[in-house]
């Protein structure tokens, strides 16, 4: 599915490329030369990327107010947080802390969702809407404004609504749960594309935030486990600061043993 062009410069500086792990995310996973390992699983090619590459985003998926308004301000909650766990000051997942973990996980796992299988356009019954020019579009969604084009409002829109409704569902859903936040002792982190069905956070090559388990310190094994469901869960490329410091599990494929070899 392609995504809708603007005009030509970006005029209202409408966000095209919109990350569905946060850029800052994944800048704590960057080396000395800011970069990341990826691992793109058609060909199980690994490259070395910057977090501004397109690899890591959707194309105008969703609208302006998604991206900068709902979005942001999840994302916004969830990076203090994750600042105060780096810093020290946050050791545990409270009740406050519970809602800014959930809020961003379910953020990001529709996001993954919406850019794997998009949102086409629909007709709103007996809804006209406006005659507007490109301008006038650009200016409104800018704005934050949803508008029809002779009746049909453009699919991205519908993803504000998604974001809400998932996360809403997923609060709901796990009132009871627990987070805690779990360190590796030996070795580090993979990150996926998304963990789907697994509730796990990554926040940095050590640390992250983990559901229905408590604040534990994590043996290589244990960190080798994690590491296999990113890779299992994964749906187009994982990543690390560095694979050869990554465990996975020693029975894997050779393919696998290969990859990480150090």
């Amino acid at each position: 599915m392609g995504f809708e062009a603007t005009q030509k410069g970006n005029p209202h500086k409408l966000t095209i490329n919109q990350h569905v792990f946060p850029k800052k995310g994944i800048d704590r996973f960057s080396d000395e030369n800011g970069l990341v390992q990826l691992c793109r699983k058609e060909g199980a090619k690994v490259i070395r990327v910057s977090s501004t590459n397109s690899l890591f985003c959707a194309q105008r998926v969703w609208d302006q107010g998604t991206e900068a308004g709902i979005g942001k301000s999840i994302e916004d909650r969830f990076q203090a947080l994750v600042d105060s766990i780096l810093s020290g000051f946050t050791r545990v997942i409270g009740c406050f802390e519970k809602t800014v973990v959930e809020d961003f996980f379910s953020l990001w796992r529709t996001r993954q969702k919406l850019r794997a299988e998009g949102l086409d356009d629909f007709r709103l019954e007996g809804i006209e809407g406006d005659s507007l020019t490109k301008d006038e579009q650009e200016i409104l969604e800018r704005q934050h404004v949803m508008f029809c084009r002779d009746g049909v409002m453009p699919g991205r829109f519908a993803a504000r609504m998604h974001v809400f409704g998932y996360m809403n569902t997923f609060r709901h859903d796990n009132q009871h749960m627990q987070w805690g936040i779990a360190r590796a002792g030996e070795g580090e982190f993979i990150v996926p594309d998304c963990f789907q069905d697994m509730m796990i956070v990554p926040i940095s090559p050590k640390l992250m935030i983990v559901a229905d388990q408590p604040n534990s310190t994590l043996t290589r094994s244990e960190v080798a486990v994690i590491n296999q469901t990113a890779i299992d869960r994964s749906t187009d490329y994982f990543f690390a600061r560095s694979l050869s410091e990554c465990p996975v599990y020693r029975d894997g494929p050779p393919r696998l043993h290969r990859m990480f070899a150090n």
